[in-house]
């Protein structure tokens, strides 16, 4: 399934969640809405003009109450489906590990520029899958293995300097710009 279609999905997905919620609010706020007209008929009925006020001021309160709701739920909705829509796409980005050769391009770069930007003197951290791959790039592989889902982390022997380009890392600087571009297509459509 393309990142589009997948992109398409989750936000058919979430707008029809969406209005599911914003349905059911307004029906509560009708519902409301019609359970104070009741009670404003008979209170008019009985003369009672403070109490008529009083109701008034409630039926106010609950209709502000229930947009409040309608939006709060609308909000819930609208962030279930972005989670929803980041998970997709860390699943579609660590698919770079099934494709081999741009895969091993991604660590070539990443190892090589992080390594002339430190210099000679660096320690390459990479997960244990990627060990042997790193080492065909680099002479400065650790033989430690590191918890990460790909990509590499550079770091000086003397530890003061790294560079993490591990996948996790590069998603998440990327994270609040897929936010942004998954919220306004979804809120465009």
């Amino acid at each position: 399934m393309s990142l589009e279609k997948l992109r398409k999905s989750l936000s058919d997905e979430g707008k029809a969640e969406a209005k599911k919620i914003i349905s059911e609010a307004e029906k509560e706020a009708a519902r409301i809405a019609e359970e104070a007209k009741e009670n404003a008929k008979r209170i008019k009925a009985e003369g009672k003009e403070t109490v008529s006020s009083a109701l008034k001021a409630e039926n106010s309160e609950r209709m502000s109450a229930a947009q409040l709701s309608a939006k709060k739920k609308t909000t819930e909705a609208r962030n279930r489906m972005l989670e929803m829509a980041l998970e997709e796409a860390w699943k579609e980005f660590i698919k770079i590990r099934g494709n081999a050769k741009a895969y091993e391009k991604f660590m070539k770069d990443t190892i090589t520029e992080s390594e002339k930007e430190l210099g000679n003197k660096v320690t390459v951290f990479v997960n244990k899958q990627d060990n042997s791959l790193a080492k065909k790039i680099s002479k400065n592989v650790d033989l430690k293995a590191v918890e990460i889902t790909g990509g590499a982390i550079i770091m000086t022997h003397d530890k003061r300097i790294s560079i993490d380009n591990s996948l996790e890392a590069i998603f998440e600087e990327k994270k609040e710009e897929i936010k942004s571009r998954i919220f306004s297509e979804t809120k465009t459509k």
